[in-house]
């Protein structure tokens, strides 16, 4: 795989393997695609479905084009039994399918042999940049230094590594010796995750100044000035009822402030709004929902009725009705959304496509408006 210069991208898409997520980034141009860097997270596609499912699920969207590859750590929740008439099979092949990921996620973070699991996933993404694994780099110092070794045995020339707020300082000399044996740091991504929220922008924002000064303090400064770093982390919210209304994003914000010490690189999860889940309840009601992404903005409809699939095409009217809609977006979401304001949603008349859609326009608009921000231009 050719050695990709990780400056060159101005936007780096977090995405998990959820059915829409994949429906997001799949109806991506090939020129968006081309334009970015996207981290794919290795994660339960949905209730029982097996890993292997999401193997062949990333392999199929991403083809031949370069990416980050890393592993989702939530661990697929318990069958939900429901208090009336619980069907004991249906909930026993359930939580069958669950222990079943469980036990595959469990294999796959084991860190014997430098978490050679981890590394035979990798080997079957030869177009993939790995993002090395750990859970307790207190205890799995030694475990990680030799993953990433035996990474570069075999030919892969670049790797990234991930810290968040929750973890532990014992990573940042373990980062320290690890581009010690690069060539270059260059050949290292770092990804500092701030979270999802909308709350406590300016402390997780010094968590990225902090984590970034703490990596520079241990590559040393002659390898500092190769080195690249994303600051990662979404604000996108549960939008309520009603007519369109506005949602400011605190993203580039956060973004912003971290920046003032370090030029990182821009990230976010595709505007998806991540759940903790606790166990597989699904509920029996939906409410359509349409979603027009803007530079920092929202415009978001959220139909009153539960279980009406006239309400994309009422949310359509309604968004491409209000001031607030500037036309910018070109892709497959906004062509969905000008057709359903027609009357038209043949064919995507399932909430799964909307929440697509918004992935899919939110990624469109973000490589433009990134691009502008960091003087790399944009559209017009």
């Amino acid at each position: 795989m050719p050695k990709i210069d990780f400056s060159q991208f101005y936007y780096f898409p977090c995405l998990q393997c959820t059915e829409v997520e994949q429906i997001g980034y799949r109806e991506l141009s090939d020129d968006d695609k081309d334009a970015i860097l996207p981290i794919f997270e290795l994660g339960q596609v949905k209730y029982e479905a097996p890993f292997e499912d999401t193997i062949s699920a990333v392999a199929a969207i991403v083809k031949d084009r370069p990416f980050l590859l890393d592993l989702s750590k939530d661990r697929a929740p318990p069958a939900f039994v429901p208090k009336n008439n619980p069907d004991k099979a249906k909930t026993d092949k359930l939580q069958a399918a669950q222990d079943a990921y469980n036990k595959f996620l469990t294999w796959a973070l084991a860190t014997g042999d430098g978490f050679a699991n981890w590394r035979e996933l990798v080997s079957k993404f030869p177009n993939a940049i790995p993002v090395l694994q750990f859970t307790d780099p207190e205890t799995q110092g030694k475990a990680i230094l030799r993953q990433a070794a035996q990474l570069l045995k075999v030919g892969v020339g670049q790797l990234a590594i991930r810290i968040t707020q929750e973890t532990s300082e014992a990573i940042y000399p373990v980062i320290g010796q690890i581009a010690a044996v690069l060539d270059s740091a260059a050949q290292l991504l770092l990804i500092v995750d701030c979270g999802q929220g909308r709350q406590r922008i300016a402390e997780r924002a010094e968590f990225a100044k902090s984590a970034i000064a703490r990596v520079l303090e241990e590559v040393g400064p002659a390898q500092a000035v190769h080195l690249s770093a994303v600051c990662l982390n979404d604000s996108y919210t549960n939008p309520q009822d009603g007519t369109p209304k506005l949602y400011e994003s605190s993203s580039w914000e956060l973004w912003s402030q971290a920046s003032e010490t370090f030029p990182f690189l821009y990230g976010d999860y595709g505007a998806h709004y991540r759940i903790k889940k606790t166990n597989t309840y699904m509920p029996g009601d939906w409410r359509a929902q349409v979603v027009y992404p803007m530079d920092e903005k929202w415009l978001v409809y959220r139909h009153p009725n539960s279980q009406d699939a006239n309400g994309w095409i009422e949310g359509s009217k309604a968004i491409t009705a209000d001031p607030n809609y500037d036309g910018k977006n070109d892709c497959w979401g906004s062509d969905l959304v000008a057709h359903a304001a027609k009357g038209d949603i043949a064919g995507v008349s399932s909430a799964r496509f909307w929440h697509g859609a918004k992935i899919n326009m939110h990624i469109h608009r973000q490589i433009w408006y990134a691009q502008e921000v960091m003087g790399g231009g944009g559209e017009g």
